[in-house]
């Protein structure tokens, strides 16, 4: 069997003799008249159509093709006759991967395929490296990832997957855009990192001679707009977190979070549970998924469940007022990893994580979560330990984060400065005192609900680990 080495010498051969002929193997423009599947339904009629070769096979004066384009693949007949010595020629010297465009006549053949009765042929890219084994398709996972445009190539349900993927986003700004939400732009580098408990990047800014840090949440630049006077809006951005990598987590991934004045989290849960049942219809075409061989059901009303009750239901600790060395020994119980100082917080979200979370596999609101791991949530009125937080979960994960947004900048200044001590002691992804943000606050902020959903809602859909449904994914060098 040649190598790849050997096989890209000879197609650079097959190159040189197409200049030869005279043919301009990389032309800039062809006239496509037609796609691949309007040409299907032109049958006695003259095309013009162009995409990928996929198929050749025959031999003597007559030879087929298959033709991929975006819209599927039509199949190709050449006969000598009917194209001319010269154009015959360059045929011979054609393998799977070129691309070409063709004028010609739409036919059935005796099997009953549609078919174009090629009258003329140009090749329009000479592919120099030959694809993957066609029969075997491509299943290394580290290639196609590594080389996604062959992933593309090759496995068309990888395709079909990411034009799922801009349906869903598309869903979300229809759904959002119904609703009288508007869409804005904030900014990307930022001076103080907020809105989530991540480890930032780090970059430079020349012209300014100052670090920035890359954002981990879209959050708290929303919120001063709310502040402006902006009532109803959303984004959709990306979002960079410098933090490990598993089937849930990316290091920069696309987030929507929008903001609501004057509504609550109860609000926002009436809200939400329609826009899931729609973006779930809308992406997937049905109310019931699968997720890890298990059956989803979207379409029943969703339940609310109280975070603490159930914390204590499963673990036997009342997270209210259990003690940090008491978390600390049920943690290393269940072989839990953990780093020091990481405070009562943190060491309850591990905990949940690891017990409470698994359990939930219909779609429902976990709500009510404490104070110590919701430092932007408004406190309940009923219990100051607990904030009007809502987690959407389904098949054992959370699938966005949602609060009836803290607006009290007194409170709010507490809460950084405890986040604030608890990463000088050691906890890189504990948040950071933002000054102007308490500033804006201080001006006044109305009551508001804001929640956040990102691309892994798509990838739960999808039943694969995220990276998997992304274009491009972080990779190590090889």
């Amino acid at each position: 069997m040649s190598t790849i080495d050997e096989l890209r010498k000879t197609r650079i051969e097959k190159l040189d003799k197409i200049k030869a002929l005279g043919i301009d193997p990389y032309p800039a423009k062809f006239n496509r008249e037609h796609s691949c599947l309007k040409a299907k339904e032109m049958e006695g009629k003259d095309v013009s159509v162009a995409g990928r070769l996929r198929g050749l096979r025959g031999h003597g004066g007559s030879m087929f093709a298959d033709l991929v384009d975006d819209s599927g693949k039509i199949q190709l007949f050449f006969s000598r006759s009917d194209i001319g010595e010269k154009q015959f020629e360059l045929l011979k010297l054609l393998d799977l991967g070129d691309f070409v465009g063709i004028n010609g006549n739409i036919f059935k053949t005796k099997a009953g395929e549609i078919t174009v009765k090629v009258a003329n042929i140009v090749i329009l890219t000479k592919s120099i490296l030959p694809l993957p084994e066609k029969w075997h398709g491509l299943t290394d996972m580290e290639i196609r990832l590594r080389q996604r445009y062959l992933d593309l190539i090759m496995n068309p349900q990888s395709k079909e997957m990411f034009v799922k993927k801009s349906k869903f986003w598309s869903a979300v700004r229809k759904y959002l855009n119904g609703k009288d939400f508007l869409e804005v732009e904030t900014p990307v580098l930022e001076s103080i990192p907020g809105g989530a408990d991540a480890t930032p990047f780090i970059t430079h800014h020349n012209a300014l001679d100052t670090d920035f840090y890359l954002r981990i949440s879209l959050e708290l630049h929303l919120k001063r707009l709310i502040v402006g006077g902006y009532e109803k809006i959303f984004e959709i951005g990306r979002i960079f977190r410098n933090e490990g990598i598993d089937a849930e987590h990316l290091q920069d991934y696309t987030l929507m979070e929008f903001y609501w004045a004057y509504a609550d989290y109860n609000d926002l849960m009436n809200l939400l549970e329609d826009f899931y049942k729609y973006l779930v219809k809308e992406t997937t075409g049905s109310l019931k998924t699968i997720r890890e061989g298990k059956e989803i059901d979207w379409s029943k009303k969703w339940p609310r469940i109280d975070y603490c009750t159930l914390f204590k239901e499963i673990t036997k600790i009342d997270p209210l007022t259990v003690t940090v060395e008491e978390l600390e020994k049920k943690a290393t119980g269940l072989k839990i990893k953990m780093e020091k100082n990481i405070g009562r917080g943190r060491l309850l979200d591990l905990i949940y994580k690891k017990t409470v979370r698994p359990t939930l596999i219909q779609p429902c609101f976990l709500i009510n979560l404490p104070v110590e791991i919701s430092p932007l949530a408004k406190r309940d009125p009923k219990n100051p330990l607990l904030t009007q937080r809502l987690l959407p979960m389904a098949g054992g994960t959370e699938l966005g984060n949602g609060f009836s947004e803290l607006n009290d900048p007194l409170d709010q200044r507490k809460r950084f400065e405890q986040q604030q001590k608890l990463r000088d002691a050691g906890d890189k992804e504990a948040q950071m005192i933002d000054e102007d943000f308490i500033i804006a606050l201080e001006y006044g902020m109305p009551p508001t609900a804001g929640f956040g959903v990102s691309e892994r809602f798509f990838a739960f859909l999808m039943d694969k680990p995220i990276r998997e449904t992304v274009f491009f994914p972080p990779m190590r060098k090889l």
